[in-house]
């Protein structure tokens, strides 16, 4: 009794050992994928490739699935890619691709041997609303005896593996690049925070380099050589946090954000013989501050006003604003308004832009009532922004209506009169003389 009790305690515990050594056990999922590769065509003098799409699923512990597709079976490892993509399998886009080496071979261990000749591929898995990125290297792996399989598997080791739409891979994630910030979009003055973070299945030397392009203009960021544990280039103004970058952070932090800071951010952290690399886009934001003048305007009839509505300190420029015209509740449709001038665009000195529009009316009483609204679209705004000009026209009053008509009468007569005594007067010129 107390030899079977001791028997199964030193089994469990036996396998508990092998488990941690192996890493870690994956709990059951699958993946749809999309395997992606680039191939010459055929007969073409040129190198011109042509990317071809398949199906493939990636498998996580021990689901099957039957579906006609390239399986890839990921095996236990210390490295979790679900660690850094948390969100619904239903929002994340999978892409696997071979990975080359470019015929550079590095020893990777691999369950306490070291192989020279290794097969790569890359997944990436992208959040659809740009909220992480992942990157995982996975190498190719003999198949385990406990998981033999009906499906044909793929035996040549090399880069050049021909992979059928059914075969099955083994493989095992070692190395992972991942962001949970490839599309930043910010305001001017903030203090930012691009994440960009990296995991290796064991201790081996790495090296870290941000790079900085937009619109042609590139520039070196930072550069830190891991061998030799030091900063080789650091950019004025950029700052890592360097007491992480051994745990895997190699984050940059940009402090005051201001227009000359968008771009694009790449991120690489290169462990021999395989080159991670992470785009993290930074786009600036700022708000039009709309303003109309006046907000209200009584009128006589006849009288002339202009109407004007500044949009001011927004970013990027692109900016759409229109006047509309509404007459009584604000059910009823709007007419937009095309006598519309434009002032042209002003930069200021922060890199934000202003713009003028304004138009001119004559008051009529058909105008009293009427709501004139000056409505902005831009980029960093869901929805339009709307400022609003009430209008009140009164009718002239009785008396200055009989004067005007009075002063009308009097300027006909008057002109009249003149036309008749300069008639009067050519006539009698051309009257011929008795004699």
């Amino acid at each position: 009794m107390y030899l079977e009790m001791f028997l199964l305690y030193f089994c469990i515990f036996a396998a508990g050992i092998v488990q941690a050594q192996n890493g870690r056990r994956i709990p059951g999922r699958k993946l749809d994928c999309v395997f992606v590769e680039q191939k010459q065509n055929e007969g073409a003098d040129m190198f011109v490739p042509t990317t071809i799409k398949r199906k493939a699923n990636l498998l996580f512990g021990d689901i099957i699935t039957n579906e006609e597709a390239i399986i890839f079976k990921v095996q236990e490892s210390s490295l979790d890619i679900f660690q850094y993509a948390d969100e619904k399998l239903d929002t994340v886009g999978c892409e696997i691709s071979r990975y080359s080496t470019h015929g550079i071979h590095v020893p990777w261990p691999h369950q306490g041997k070291e192989t020279i000749e290794d097969v790569w591929f890359t997944v990436t898995l992208k959040h659809s609303p740009s909220r992480f990125t992942v990157t995982s290297f996975m190498r190719k792996i003999e198949e385990p005896d406990s998981q033999k399989v009906e499906k044909s598997e793929a035996k040549t080791d090399d880069e050049d593996l021909v992979i059928a739409d059914t075969d099955t891979l083994f493989v095992q994630v070692v190395y992972i690049v991942h962001t949970r910030t490839p599309l930043i979009r910010t305001k001017l003055k903030q203090d930012l925070v691009l994440d960009c973070g990296y995991k290796i299945d064991h201790s081996t030397d790495f090296n870290i380099d941000w790079r900085y392009q937009h619109k042609g203009n590139k520039k070196k960021l930072f550069a830190y050589n891991g061998r030799h544990q030091r900063v080789e280039y650091i950019e004025k103004g950029v700052e890592l946090f360097m007491d992480q970058i051994k745990q895997g952070n190699a984050s940059l932090l940009l402090r005051n954000i201001g227009v000359k800071d968008e771009g694009s951010y790449l991120c690489s952290v290169y462990v021999p013989p395989l080159f991670g690399t992470h785009t993290i886009e930074v786009e600036i934001m700022e708000s039009p501050i709309v303003s109309v003048y006046p907000d209200s305007v009584s009128l006589i009839e006849g009288d002339e006003q202009k109407l004007v509505c500044d949009a001011g300190r927004y970013y990027p420029l692109d900016v759409e604003v229109k006047w509309l015209r509404q007459k009584g509740e604000r059910h009823m449709l709007p007419v937009y308004m095309t006598n519309v001038i434009f002032s042209p665009h002003k930069q200021n000195m922060d890199g934000t832009y202003n713009v003028t529009s304004f138009f001119r009316f004559t008051a009529s009483l058909r105008d009293n009532g009427v709501t004139y609204t000056c409505r902005v679209e831009h980029a960093s705004v869901d929805k339009p922004i709307k400022r609003y000009i009430q209008v009140s026209v009164e009718a002239q009053s009785r008396t200055l209506q009989f004067f005007l008509l009075t002063v009308v009468i009097i300027f006909i007569c008057a002109v009249v009169i003149m036309l008749l005594i300069y008639l009067k007067k050519v006539a009698e010129k051309n009257k011929k003389k008795p004699y």
